[in-house]
């Protein structure tokens, strides 16, 4: 039996992994530290009364958990750093994005030696370089490297971009590629980069869908600020008026103004997530909920001003 004309030889898959032990030593050192303040701010928060260093300390608290969730998700892509050549394509993996480069878009592999050491725009600590910069000789290049010197370096060059690479054995990782270039294309592949999981959530790629969201937050910062910064002067015992019902005024506990803040934050918490999953089958209808949120907590801001000042 003879191979058809159209036949071509299996190859296998070559790995190849950047050093990642001080990139996510470093990375994970910042998102271990994040998590230790804000836990820390949490203990100090919890049972304290109700005042703006209180709403400060809950403030830090919120902020250096982002932080932490942040650098934990960054430290995961450079543990996960690696570049695949396949049949077809160079495939470069990130975290939970990956970058496919054809084989055949491939124009040539430039050592770093040979070129000025760049500024890059992005992620850049001790073992993490990651964005993007302006290559002299190169032009416009992706780096997804963890290099600690320029020739550790490799550009891979393409009719579109150029990809810097750490890559340790230069010399196997262009026979690599040489070695699938001389066999040819066997099936279409497209230069395209593909996320997974969360990440590939079109709210992160929608520049209107995170400012309506973060204005939102802002806002109920401000709402939350404002009642914790004017709460310890009010007295004792304040008078809570009830305009819809006549007229109707009420004494009550002061800390039923707190309720305020308090469901201003449940609904930011509930309109963000369900906003950006909504967003992702209905862009008007999550833009509508992460909207929304912030114009609430506008309304809460009002009504805070107002209890607080008849109080």
């Amino acid at each position: 039996m003879h191979a058809g004309a159209n036949s071509s030889p299996a190859v296998e898959e070559t790995v190849f992994r950047p050093p990642r032990a001080l990139g996510v030593i470093a990375g994970g050192a910042i998102a271990a530290w994040s998590a230790v303040f804000a836990v820390l701010c949490v203990f100090i928060a919890v049972g304290a009364p109700a005042e703006f260093r209180t709403f400060l300390a809950w403030a830090a608290a919120t902020t250096l958990t982002v932080l932490s969730l942040v650098f934990l998700n960054w430290t995961y892509s450079i543990a996960t750093l690696s570049y695949v050549i396949g049949r077809d394509a160079l495939e470069i993996t990130w975290g939970f994005r990956r970058v496919i480069v054809p084989i055949e878009n491939i124009q040539r592999m430039v050592p770093g030696r040979t070129v000025d050491e760049p500024r890059v725009e992005g992620l850049n600590w001790w073992g993490c370089h990651v964005g993007v910069a302006d290559v002299r000789r190169i032009g416009y290049t992706l780096f997804y490297s963890t290099h600690g010197a320029p020739e550790e370096l490799l550009y891979v060059v393409t009719d579109a971009e150029a990809y810097a690479l750490t890559v340790e054995d230069q010399a196997a990782f262009a026979e690599a590629i040489q070695a699938r270039a001389a066999l040819g294309p066997l099936d279409f592949t497209m230069h395209r980069s593909v996320a997974t999981g969360m990440a590939a959530l079109p709210f992160w790629r929608d520049r209107v869908a995170i400012a309506a969201a973060s204005l939102s937050t802002i806002a109920c910062a401000i709402l939350a600020g404002y009642v914790f910064g004017n709460y310890p002067g009010l007295p004792d015992v304040v008078q809570i008026n009830y305009p819809d019902l006549g007229g109707i005024v009420r004494i009550g506990d002061k800390s039923e103004l707190l309720r305020i803040a308090q469901v201003g934050f449940g609904i930011l918490v509930v309109n963000l997530v369900l906003g950006i999953i909504i967003h992702s089958r209905e862009r008007a209808a999550g833009l509508w909920l992460l909207g929304s949120a912030g114009m609430l907590q506008v309304v809460l801001l009002a009504a805070a001003i107002v209890a607080f000042e008849r109080a």
